[in-house]
């Protein structure tokens, strides 16, 4: 499915009666996938159905089934509303400082790895350890705030946070979802997150940990064949200026798979990293 019209009308076709998308067509909506889906198809009057009343507790953004927030999707979501030039009703301030309560927990020295555990970055949900996409994402929302004048972003929460994807980095580049390493052994990158983790350090672009990890991506950007990690490589090379080529090509091919799996998330993203000017909107930073 080479069409972007086509990826878009099948990606509209599995929006809810209210207003979000699921992980998959025809299940609840989730926070993740509708973020996605808003910020790939750039439409303020979607946007507006899917977030503008999206269920808010102490200033965090809940799944619409109830439960604890998500601190990773709640600043995706931050990123979605700043894109799509709404602001949500609690008001984006409410959101921010929300997401800058929140945190991973500090813990004492580790024995058993290299990493500061006294940094704190972001867990994916309370009472839980700081996890490098969560942080990232969080980096990511607070930096895009920042440039788009919203009030009240916490520049001393943000460089400690920054300081958490630094501090994981692997040492031949990319990130892992956790650790960089364990018990004296170093830990595979993923390119997810390495994807996640380069648009948040974007502004950074000289740090020598960003350019292993630049050249990381660049090398093992098609090694997951996903709509979600090949979508997500497009737009992060795309922001350092990379040949984007080779991961669009290997997007177009796995994307009628995505679909025949039904997996709306993939779908949202691949459309994203085609829409260039829609992607660029969502999380450039200059």
């Amino acid at each position: 499915m080479k069409d972007v019209g086509a990826i878009r009308d099948y990606l509209l076709a599995g929006r809810n009666p209210d207003g979000g998308w699921g992980y998959a067509r025809g299940k609840g909506s989730r926070l993740e996938p509708t973020c996605c889906a808003v910020l790939a198809l750039g439409d303020p009057q979607i946007a507006r159905a899917a977030l503008a009343s999206w269920p808010v507790r102490d200033g965090l953004l809940l799944e619409r089934a109830g439960g604890d927030p998500n601190f990773g999707f709640h600043a995706l979501a931050l990123i979605a509303l700043g894109a799509s030039g709404l602001e949500h009703s609690a008001g984006n301030t409410v959101l921010i400082n929300g997401l800058q309560r929140a945190g991973g927990l500090r813990l004492a020295p580790s024995t058993i790895n290299r990493q500061d555990n006294h940094l704190q970055g972001w867990s994916w949900i309370a009472d839980t350890f700081s996890w490098v996409e969560p942080t990232a994402w969080g980096v990511l929302a607070l930096k895009r705030a920042r440039s788009l004048r919203w009030s009240g972003v916490d520049n001393a929460r943000l460089n400690e946070c920054q300081s958490v994807l630094f501090d994981r980095a692997s040492p031949t580049g990319g990130w892992n979802y956790g650790n960089s390493n364990m018990l004296g052994t170093e830990l595979h990158a993923y390119v997810p997150n390495t994807a996640v983790a380069l648009l948040a350090l974007q502004d950074k672009a000289d740090d020598p940990a960003v350019r292993r990890s630049v050249a990381f991506l660049e090398e093992h950007s098609t090694w997951e064949s996903s709509s979600y990690a090949l979508g997500l490589a497009a737009i992060a090379l795309r922001a350092y200026g990379r040949d984007v080529g080779p991961v669009l090509g290997a997007l177009e091919r796995q994307v009628p798979v995505t679909c025949d799996l039904n997996q709306q998330l993939g779908v949202a993203l691949a459309l994203l990293a085609m829409r260039e000017e829609n992607a660029t909107k969502a999380f450039m930073l200059s």
